[in-house]
């Protein structure tokens, strides 16, 4: 009753018995919620729409508080994740195959690795910085599209541009025919595997003893991606033939750089805003299915990068990503926001990079997901590297193919193994089961890797990629909805999600200079026994492995 006097500054009339009702449905949310935003969400309630739902007997798809009260339409979670292909389509395309190609016109191959290393590194520090901004902005935004699409669509515009920009200053990629390398038939065993002394091979730097030896495995790591072979190996980039202007595309990469990361932490959030808690596994599995589709989509791409060129290619993928974007966009709704928050300050900024940090249960989360991104990388920047060193390849493969005939039957089983167990996730209830079972598993295919080596060892790693692929697709499916399950405060998912996305950032940054001191290291001691890729593996296994004790930690999750 005071409540709707001082919301409306007049005397009780025949509508305030309405209101009363909308007080007390506010009346279930958390204590968390102060009594001013306790009144301000009843007044906003009444106002927020309905959907409809022909999956449910006719029934609405409704919210109250900013919250569904109800699962969505399984119609709608596919459009809803959609533009992680989008996204991913981008990110994969353009770092592994069209931007090492269009440096390396501008600048040539021999400074190609720096130019790059200076590059991701800058994009590193403005993801690491604007992510809790653009997540405190999205929690802020007052509008009645709601306060993620808006940011979603201006961002994807920027994105656009700067794709554009980045396409063209540095439009003309010269290639010429290489000679494909092979070791020769004489080197091919009656069963068509290759007969190359790989000790020799990799032994070589460490016997040199001269006085300019460096770390073999941290040359050009930066261009260190785990992907399909997403080019051409007949043809290479000529350096005889420099052109574009590399002061324009480095200023329209950070543009991109920092417009991904506008457009993907609101998205995080709408996700997380829009999933019922009881579809919570099946969105977080349909979100990883999309993940490793848009990656396969980008490997696919790439082959034609040659024959289409540069700017065609950058039309292709802005045109997915639009059209990926906008099926989101459009076919989803969110309610009309108002703001429940103080003014934002500079205490409130520089807080906001650790105060969610301070909740056990997000900090474990952060923890366990910074572990498992920590295994993830290391395997994505020493694969390659592995299959060179240690492993006699059919047809004497190199080893790029050999990384992308492992991947194949990796991303498909990921894929399937995703949404499966994002739908068993919902049917039992369940996350920690799931994200246990498939750390421990890449865990033991971790060790299983330190210890292969010779004829046969590419065929076993074949099939440990097969049991790899399916529990990184059964931790992929769960790993955001145990996300969603242990957020702080609901009036600020977007900066919540945006820290906890740093756990995903920052092992690109550790993992390969860790893992290349680390190889080196005992390499020098035993490189005949290949003890550095034993070691280095091992240390990869404790990473997964302790990823999936620590959720024992987090007590909100099951």
């Amino acid at each position: 009753m005071q409540l709707s006097n001082a919301v409306s500054g007049e005397s009780r009339t025949e509508g305030d018995d309405e209101r009363h009702q909308l007080q007390v449905r506010g009346a279930q949310q958390p204590e968390k919620y102060t009594e001013e935003r306790r009144t301000s969400a009843v007044a906003d309630s009444a106002a927020e729409p309905s959907y409809p739902d022909p999956d449910d007997d006719g029934n609405e798809f409704q919210f109250e508080g900013g919250r569904p009260t109800q699962p969505m339409p399984k119609r709608l979670i596919l459009p809803l994740n959609i533009s992680f292909l989008g996204l991913n389509l981008m990110f994969l395309l353009l770092s592994v195959e069209v931007i090492p190609a269009q440096v390396q016109s501008m600048v040539g191959s021999g400074s190609k690795g720096s130019v790059l290393g200076g590059m991701v590194a800058g994009g590193a520090l403005l993801t690491l910085l604007c992510g809790p901004l653009v997540g405190m902005k999205s929690d802020r935004l007052a509008t009645r599209f709601g306060r993620r699409r808006p940011i979603m669509v201006v961002s994807t515009l920027c994105l656009c541009i700067g794709l554009l920009g980045m396409a063209f200053s540095a439009p003309q990629v010269h290639f010429k025919k290489i000679s494909v390398g092979t070791n020769g038939s004489q080197n091919l065993d009656e069963n068509g595997m290759c007969n190359v002394d790989l000790v020799a091979a990799r032994c070589r730097p460490y016997y040199q003893g001269n006085g300019s030896y460096q770390n073999p495995y941290l040359k050009d790591f930066h261009e260190k991606k785990l992907s399909l072979d997403a080019k051409d190996a007949s043809v290479d980039v000529d350096d005889n033939t420099l052109s574009g202007s590399l002061g324009l595309f480095i200023p329209f990469y950070f543009v991109v750089t920092v417009s991904y990361v506008c457009t993907i932490t609101p998205y995080n959030a709408l996700i997380a805003d829009l999933a019922h808690p009881s579809q919570r596994g099946l969105s977080s599995g349909v979100m990883g299915g999309m993940i490793l589709l848009g990656n396969i989509s980008g490997a696919a791409i790439g082959i034609f990068l040659t024959s289409l060129g540069v700017v065609r290619i950058y039309f292709i993928i802005i045109c997915i990503l639009v059209l990926c974007v906008a099926i989101t966009v459009l076919s989803v709704d969110e309610p009309p926001s108002k703001d429940f928050h103080e003014p934002l300050r500079c205490k409130d900024v520089l807080v906001g990079f650790w105060l969610p940090l301070e909740e056990p249960d997000f900090r474990w989360v952060f923890i366990t997901r910074f572990l498992m991104q920590q295994g993830l990388s290391t395997t994505v920047g020493f694969l390659e590297y592995w299959l060179a060193d240690m492993v006699n390849l059919p047809q004497c493969w190199n080893p790029t193919k050999g990384v992308s005939m492992l991947l194949i039957p990796l991303l498909v089983t990921a894929a399937l193994s995703s949404v499966c167990c994002g739908l068993l996730s919902d049917r039992i209830g369940r996350r920690k089961p799931l994200i246990v079972t498939g750390s421990v598993l890449m865990g033991c295919c971790s060790a299983l890797l330190a210890g292969l080596r010779g004829q046969l060892a590419f065929y076993v790693a074949t099939a440990v990629a097969v049991v790899f692929g399916f529990s990184f697709g059964a931790y992929q499916a769960v790993d955001f909805a145990l996300l969603m399950d242990v957020l702080p405060d609901d009036n600020d998912k977007s900066r919540d999600i945006a820290v906890w996305q740093q756990a995903l950032v920052l092992p690109q940054a550790l993992a390969v200079p860790i893992g290349g001191v680390i190889l080196d290291a005992f390499e020098r001691l035993n490189c005949a026994a290949g003890l550095g890729y034993i070691i280095l593996f091992s240390v990869t296994a404790v990473y997964f492995v302790l990823s999936g004790v620590f959720v024992s930690r987090i007590r909100r999750a099951k």
